[in-house]
């Protein structure tokens, strides 16, 4: 059955579905209301499996550097959080490599996307082909800079 997030924790309440698969805020309410997690999707499918990769255009890069320094120190700044406060987030989530976070300050953003689990990025071209999603392995060195 195809829910919108926001509906699901209380189909899943009022039992007109067996489990949902949601994201934050959703999961802390599914699980306030006496949910279970089952498993957690991206760290079950692969531990150091990359679930975001951002990245922007040369022409956004020339025509506003502040914008993308600034989104890239957001980020960076909600990553140190989200290490700091492991608690807060959805299981699983502090399980991503340190490593990974900042490692790239100061970098160009278009030319690191997709550079920190190459692998993560594989197996998720993989799994769209099995799952059927696309019919045939994406070219990742057509599609990652």
């Amino acid at each position: 059955m195809e829910l919108a997030f926001p509906d699901m924790p209380a189909a899943l309440q009022a039992g007109r579905v067996d489990a949902i698969w949601v994201v934050e805020p959703f999961l802390s309410t599914s699980r306030s209301q006496h949910g279970r997690l089952v498993a957690s999707n991206y760290v079950d499918t692969a531990p150091d499996l990359t679930v975001a990769v951002y990245f922007t255009s040369e022409q956004l890069i020339k025509n506003d550097p502040d914008l993308v320094k600034r989104f890239t120190e957001a980020m960076t700044e909600s990553l140190a959080y989200a290490d700091a406060h492991p608690e807060r987030g959805p299981p699983g989530a502090h399980q991503l490599h340190p490593d990974r976070r900042g490692r790239h300050q100061g970098a160009d953003p278009a030319q690191v996307a997709g550079r920190d689990q190459p692998g993560s990025v594989e197996t998720l071209a993989t799994l769209a082909v099995q799952d059927g999603l696309v019919t045939k392995q994406p070219d990742l060195n057509a599609l990652l800079p």
